[in-house]
């Protein structure tokens, strides 16, 4: 593993109910997991607990950009769904927004490759 790889530090939030699996639409997800991979691994790093947005089909685009911002430390999030709105705002703050059900970690792995790609760029 070359420097670059290995410090090359970034965090992702992770909508989860168990902290297992990315199993919950962002925007009525209550908790996030955040993740930073450093020196080559993933860290966990805290649960982030927020009131979802998402309300009987809508949301309040004041109560979403609130919960956007929580996440400013991350470059990206990843959800079971995520929204255009949700996305939009997200993209807009510099977070690659990412679809990926299922297994938290496998998650985290499909971004760390879609980030290593990115760097080649």
């Amino acid at each position: 593993m070359d420097d670059k790889q290995k410090y090359n530090a970034f965090r992702v939030a992770a909508a989860s109910s168990d902290g297992y699996t990315v199993d919950t639409h962002f925007g009525r997800a209550k908790d996030f997991y955040i993740y930073q991979f450093f020196e080559g691994e993933w860290v966990f790093v805290e649960k982030r607990t927020v009131t979802p947005v998402c309300r009987d089909g809508g949301h309040s685009q004041v109560e979403m950009e609130k919960t956007v911002e929580l996440f400013s430390d991350c470059q990206y999030v990843t959800a079971s769904r995520i929204g255009t709105g949700a996305n939009a705002l997200l993209s807009q703050k510099g977070i690659v927004a990412m679809a990926l059900p299922g297994d938290l970690i496998e998650a985290l792995d499909k971004i760390y490759t879609y980030n290593e790609i990115q760097n080649l760029f």
